[in-house]
């Protein structure tokens, strides 16, 4: 059983009986087993919802998601999509970051879902005709531009948690590689933090796309980032989530970190690595040095700081601290080396006990 209206308030009663048995009267949208797949609902298969009361049967084989799309149609900015949306983006994101999606394919996902909601299709967007949903109420600018919003933070979400997610994989990865356990480690490349603003800009022109086709209002982007709901495990920022991260998997261990400045952007190039490790004298320090530069063959100029240290006290980073690591003039003066440290200064990491510490830093 489905429903014949989805409860937008201004609806003629009689436009049921105007329909021809054939008419698709609701659709449903949603990422699948690598691809975004459309259902559609006709009404001679349907029952009638009572529009004036919002009715739905409890046994409508698509109660749910009717009930949460009325839910949306509120005064709020930021429209509160169905749950399935909080997996579906993920997916769609990991896919995206295992090389299963390209951006022109995220992106005719995330414009598929807007057509959804809005009640539309693309056909009814290239052939100019003015979308149903937005005629028939005189809240429907509002709720495009809510819809819109609501997208837009459930992909961030979905995007900076699979970019911090590759960039943590990464480290573990080249630490392991070179015999230092991954346990009470930081690990940040800047490859990652840009990898994922590229695809947040994505998003962000794609929703000014569909707002001016729409001819509804823009989305207030930095709005939705401080007000969104995904607030305990970072937000919808890189470095927020990459914070939150870090935290959380270090809780029990001897580090603490948390960013001062969430808005500061990394100086492109930038790679950190720190672990408390036993000393055993199998960790190859060297190694992860050399296969962090051996990557990094293409840039212009290079320059890093190592330290390994053992014992050492309770405090900061030791790159902050020149009496750990042989700094030349040349280091101090350097632009690309200020930047580094500044942005290192940015993360406030506390190592909580003595013992021995590897650290190091590439800027590029």
């Amino acid at each position: 059983m489905a429903v014949t209206e989805i409860g937008y308030r201004g609806v003629e009663t009689n436009r049921i009986n105007e329909r021809k048995p054939d008419d698709i009267v609701f659709r449903t949208y949603s990422y699948q087993n690598g691809k975004g797949q459309e259902k559609v609902y006709y009404a001679k298969d349907c029952v009638e919802l009572s529009v004036d009361s919002y009715k739905i049967s409890a046994d409508a084989d698509n109660y749910e998601e009717v009930k949460n799309m009325l839910k949306t149609q509120t005064r709020s900015r930021i429209a509160p999509l169905e749950n399935r949306m909080f997996y579906e983006t993920y997916e769609v994101m990991q896919d995206y970051y295992d090389g299963k999606l390209s951006r022109d394919e995220v992106k005719d996902i995330f414009k598929e879902y807007f057509y959804h909601y809005m009640g539309t299709t693309a056909k009814d967007v290239e052939s100019k005709e003015k979308p149903e949903a937005v005629l028939r109420t005189g809240d429907g600018t509002a709720l495009a531009t809510r819809y819109l919003a609501g997208l837009y933070e459930h992909f961030s979400r979905a995007n900076t948690r699979n970019a911090c997610a590759q960039n943590r994989k990464e480290g573990a990865e080249l630490m392991e590689h070179n015999g230092v356990s991954p346990n009470g480690s930081i690990y940040y490349n800047a490859d990652w933090y840009y990898a994922c603003e590229k695809m947040q800009e994505l998003f962000r022109d794609t929703a000014d796309e569909l707002a001016d086709e729409y001819g509804v209002e823009h989305v207030d982007y930095k709005y939705v980032e401080e007000n969104t709901r995904f607030t305990l495990d970072g937000g919808i920022t890189y470095n927020g989530v990459w914070s939150a991260d870090v935290w959380q998997r270090n809780v029990q261990e001897v580090v603490n970190i948390g960013m001062i400045d969430e808005n500061m952007a990394p100086p492109r190039g930038f790679v950190y690595c720190s672990s408390n490790y036993a000393w055993n004298g199998k960790g190859d320090m060297e190694g992860i040095k050399e296969e962090i530069m051996d990557r990094r063959k293409g840039y212009s100029s290079m320059m890093f700081l190592m330290a390994s240290v053992y014992p050492t006290k309770i405090g900061g980073s030791l790159l902050l601290d020149p009496k750990y690591y042989d700094s030349s003039s040349q280091w101090k003066d350097d632009d690309i080396y200020g930047k580094g440290i500044t942005f290192l200064s940015n993360f406030n990491i506390h190592w909580g006990c003595r013992g021995s510490r590897f650290e190091f830093m590439f800027c590029g």
